[in-house]
């Protein structure tokens, strides 16, 4: 009787894990693992076994938001008995319109063990959301170009995700900054890149829409010449490059991006935020000063410090 009475306050009651490889996982991957449940000093009735996906939004000023993007149910009710121990597989695919993870943006799973009568048990797992490979090559494509991202990079607004760039090599004298945005499309990715460019006159935006063939994703050294040519020829007359982007001409739909590019990486944002709050949050951004004296600070040498630059064949870690 004292058993069940402390099992129900949650001393000696069932537990719950669950362990997955600790890696990075690209968008669209699925994350395998399973969660391990332990039976306490009693019998217990279970109402449900659910893992949830979490994203948190942190601004500069320490606010921070959670929101569930999904729920993955496991198991309707059952009996687990004492000491008892099961395994029971877990599986899911992260959303293709889900935000990279950055400095702002985050995930966790949460793991809820529902008991019938007692304390819910749950475990918290981190997880990093990253490009998939199609996206990694065209991080690693700007940085063989000598962008580097921006400590600001992988801001939310109502349309997606954005990632900022700054030049230190070979456009360094041309160009104040770079952003780009992604959207999965039929025939590859297409990208919306905004360059910042240096004239005479001063700054003039420069707006380049264009899709990266699925062929072109797969050879390195083709995307590198094609997206040098591309800022290239930005640079060199870049008033001939003004019109809005098609994003901005769209009216919004219910998950705040238009029509025909709901494969932006990091619509979703707005649809589990919600764009009142998401507008609350990107306000409080205000960070280039904050951040000039790091980017300066950078190695421009190092090619591999880059978040982007994780070699997605050789991760290390184990289950966590």
């Amino acid at each position: 009787m004292l058993k069940k009475f402390l099992a129900k306050l949650g001393k000696g009651a069932a537990k719950v894990d669950l362990q997955f490889e600790n890696r990075p996982y690209g968008i669209n991957e699925v994350v395998q693992g399973e969660v391990i449940l332990k039976g306490g000093q009693v019998d217990q009735q279970i109402n449900k076994l659910a893992v949830k996906l979490m994203m948190t939004v942190s601004s500069k000023n320490g606010q921070s938001v959670s929101r569930q993007v999904d729920e993955i149910p496991l198991t309707g009710p059952f009996l687990i008995s004492k000491q008892e121990e099961r395994h029971i597989p877990f599986h899911y695919s992260i959303p293709s319109t889900l935000p990279l993870s950055r400095n702002f943006v985050s995930y966790y799973f949460d793991t809820h063990l529902d008991i019938e009568g007692g304390f819910d048990r749950t475990d918290i797992d981190h997880v990093i959301i990253a490009g998939s490979r199609e996206i990694h090559s065209i991080f690693n494509a700007f940085s063989q170009l000598g962008f580097r991202e921006k400590a600001t990079s992988g801001k939310l607004d109502t349309y997606g995700q954005e990632f900022e760039f700054f030049p230190t090599q070979l456009f360094a004298d041309q160009i104040n900054e770079l952003e780009i945005r992604f959207a999965y499309v039929g025939t590859g990715i297409k990208i919306w890149m905004e360059v910042d460019c240096r004239s005479n006159y001063g700054e003039i935006e420069a707006k380049r829409e264009f899709v990266l063939s699925k062929e072109l994703l797969e050879n390195e050294d083709q995307l590198v010449d094609f997206l040098r040519d591309s800022i290239a020829e930005t640079v060199q007359q870049p008033q001939l490059y003004g019109q809005p982007f098609s994003y901005h001409v769209q009216q919004p739909g219910h998950s705040g991006i238009g029509s025909g590019i709901g494969s932006m990486v990091g619509g979703l944002a707005v649809g589990i935020l919600g764009a009142v709050l998401l507008d609350e949050i990107m306000d409080s951004f205000d960070m280039d000063e904050i951040f000039e004296d790091a980017e300066e600070a950078i190695d421009t040498d190092d090619d591999d410090s880059d978040f982007f630059g994780m070699d997605f064949d050789d991760f290390s870690g184990g289950d966590d």
